[in-house]
């Protein structure tokens, strides 16, 4: 778990804008187990950020989070604009097969497309 706050270089003065700041950030789950404590990041236009940990320190939490797959039990994620970003443009590769086991290979790539409201026959 992430227990200590990420370590940032200040920002100059001529910075990118923000496009979100985790600020004071956590994450327990229903279990008990807690996987981000008090995490504090900025992320600004053009970022290019890498999550580096041990199995289980809550990188793929805090990736959750941001795509808008889960909430955190505290702390704010705060999007350029205020409020909730659109995440339509958040990409998120799963470290697990998530694939629908009843549906065939069409389907399935075709799943994120249809959760935009692009029809079958577009998609093909």
């Amino acid at each position: 778990m992430i227990r200590e706050k990420v370590a940032q270089a200040p920002a100059a003065s001529g910075a990118a804008p923000t496009l979100l700041a985790l600020r004071g950030v956590g994450k327990v789950f229903s279990n008990g187990v807690t996987a981000l404590n008090d995490v504090d990041l900025t992320i600004r236009e053009g970022d290019f950020l890498s999550l580096l940990g041990p199995s289980g320190c809550g990188k793929s939490t805090a990736l959750r989070l941001i795509a808008g797959l889960s909430t955190p039990t505290s702390g704010v994620l705060d999007w350029r604009g205020g409020g909730s970003a659109d995440r339509s443009n958040i990409g998120f590769v799963f470290q697990e097969p998530t694939l629908l086991p009843w549906a065939n290979i069409f389907d399935n790539v075709w799943l994120p497309l249809r959760l935009k409201g692009i029809s079958r026959a577009k998609a093909a």
